[in-house]
């Protein structure tokens, strides 16, 4: 969930609230714009029995915290940089899955680091059922922005390293676009840069 800041008591209700209507045990939060110093405050604002870990170490701006629910499952985090959070999740049923939390950066060579890191992880996981969530920043098809029909070299590089890593998009419901521009009429823009993949296992 890209929360756009979560440093605001009011969010930590949204999200609290969330967790209990959709009874959620794992959640990844994208742009927290916390301090290292105030995460645990936060986290237990929003559920105090929770655990949680986060890429500060990584990243000054805490772009990536994960927050679980021991009673029912149990997360390791096994990799964590700028723009990755991948970690070992087992179930009540003590079966093991990985996944991984994404929230890219824009510049080219922060892509290939994070395309490296993907590649990495799809060979270490291949056996076990894996997930990639999060904000890739990038669409993979055309009919994936509300305004351009073309394919960018950075459609192609994302898909290119999709298809090395081979995992697929999951199916998803509700809204199409994921991000807009915030503008009306003919300026504004729509895209899909958040997206679920599965490999194989999963």
């Amino acid at each position: 969930w890209n929360v756009r800041g979560l440093n605001n008591p009011s969010k930590h209700r949204e999200v609290s609230h969330f967790i209990l209507s959709n009874k959620i045990s794992l959640l990844a939060l994208l742009e927290t714009r916390l301090r290292e110093s105030n995460v645990n405050h936060v986290v237990k604002s929003i559920r105090r029995q929770w655990h949680f870990c986060s890429n500060h170490n990584a990243s000054l701006p805490g772009r990536i915290v994960v927050m679980w629910d021991p009673a029912h499952i149990g997360f390791v985090p096994i990799c964590v940089n700028e723009q990755a959070l991948h970690g070992k999740v087992t179930l009540p049923n003590m079966q093991e899955v990985y996944d991984s939390f994404i929230y890219g950066l824009c510049d080219s060579r922060a892509r290939k680091q994070l395309w490296n890191d993907i590649i990495f992880c799809a060979n270490r996981f291949k056996k076990t059922p894996w997930s990639l969530l999060g904000d890739f920043k990038f669409t993979r098809f055309s009919h994936e922005h509300s305004h351009c029909c073309r394919v960018t070299k950075s459609m192609e590089d994302f898909n290119c390293e999709i298809r090395s890593a081979e995992p697929d998009d999951l199916k998803s419901t509700g809204l199409k676009f994921t991000c807009n521009n915030m503008r009306s009429g003919a300026t504004a823009i729509s895209k899909k840069l958040d997206r679920a993949l599965g490999n194989w296992q999963w």
